[in-house]
């Protein structure tokens, strides 16, 4: 009976022990920092999060985060990125370099699995942003390594470079805003002047070469909306949609031509929701006038594709679409 009770005991610590080792996920820095103790820090915090992002989707629940690690507000961010969409690592080691953010540091290329996306749109990388002492202070869902690329390396000077990473951050965190469902955030990166437009494909009758007959055409209408309609209208869509996710295909930036602290963003997204999905063209204009809290001036949306082809390259929305005055 005792021996029973023993391998009973042992079997049960095997489990426990097993169990632990899937949930842990070891975050390793390769390079960029030479502070040891700084680094330390953030990588035992990034392991802390990840691991507790395997072992809730294991046990179910919500992740519990320590207060060691983020602040009370960023934990309130995760859960409601967790609430909309939880997420586990594939992996058990993670190793990368540590980069420099507008805000601290950042650690790229972490593979999650978001397990309400579809099928194609479930493998994502996370991002996470760490302030100078090591505390996270962001998670954000990534956008392309090869886009990320493109944009940091096309910098034309040492301040230009300095926005390109502070767009990069800013679409990142944007796209993740809608993911979480998060109302404040995309009302405080909206200009309270901010022009939105949105295109919307509709059916046209169109009488034909053929005697008596009509053909059913499409064409884009284009609509205005101020930031009180496009919030109002986005609060209804989020209490729809138990699942929202985006994910952006392309990212092309441009600075304006005269104005420094102005740029341009063109975007490729992909809308994937619970009760509808769409891909489309989004244009923004960012404001950098005030460098520490930059704003959209200008969304726009339009349509992929109309009467079964492409939108025509010249039809999309850019930088020189719009009459900007100082």
């Amino acid at each position: 009976m005792r021996k029973k009770g023993l391998l009973l005991i042992a079997t049960m610590l095997l489990s426990m022990t097993a169990h632990a080792q899937l949930d842990l996920v070891t975050v390793e820095i390769t390079d960029g920092i030479s502070d040891t103790t700084l680094k330390e820090t953030i990588e035992s915090n990034a392991t802390i999060l990840i691991s507790e992002f395997n072992r809730t989707i294991m046990e179910g629940g919500k992740p519990k985060l320590p207060k060691s690690i983020c602040s009370k507000e960023t934990t309130e961010d995760i859960l409601k990125m967790w609430k909309s969409s939880p997420m586990s690592c594939p992996v058990s080691s993670i190793k990368e370099k540590l980069l420099s953010s507008p805000g601290g540091y950042q650690i790229r290329n972490i593979p999650i699995t978001l397990m309400n996306a579809p099928d194609d749109k479930a493998d994502q990388d996370l991002v996470i942003n760490f302030t100078n002492t090591g505390e996270i202070d962001n998670v954000m869902i990534a956008i392309d390594e090869n886009r990320y690329l493109d944009v940091i390396s096309a910098n034309i000077s040492v301040n230009d470079l300095s926005r390109r990473q502070i767009i990069v951050d800013f679409v990142e965190n944007f796209r993740t805003a809608y993911n979480r469902k998060d109302i404040n955030f995309l009302n405080s990166v909206f200009s309270d002047n901010a022009l939105i437009i949105t295109g919307k494909v509709i059916k046209v009758k169109k009488n034909s070469d053929m005697a008596g007959s009509l053909m059913s055409q499409e064409k884009v209408i284009y609509q205005k909306q101020s930031k009180a309609q496009y919030l109002e209208n986005l609060k209804r869509c989020f209490k729809r949609n138990k699942y929202i996710d985006i994910t952006f295909d392309s990212l092309e930036v441009l600075r304006h031509p005269r104005y420094d602290d102005i740029y341009g963003v063109n975007l490729k997204q992909y809308w994937n929701s619970s009760t509808y999905s769409d891909i489309g063209y989004v244009f923004l204009l960012i404001d950098f006038k005030d460098d520490a809290q930059p704003c959209i001036q200008v969304r726009t949306w339009q349509p992929e594709k109309y009467n079964g082809k492409q939108i025509n390259r010249n039809e999309i929305f850019t930088l020189s679409s719009f009459n900007i005055k100082r």
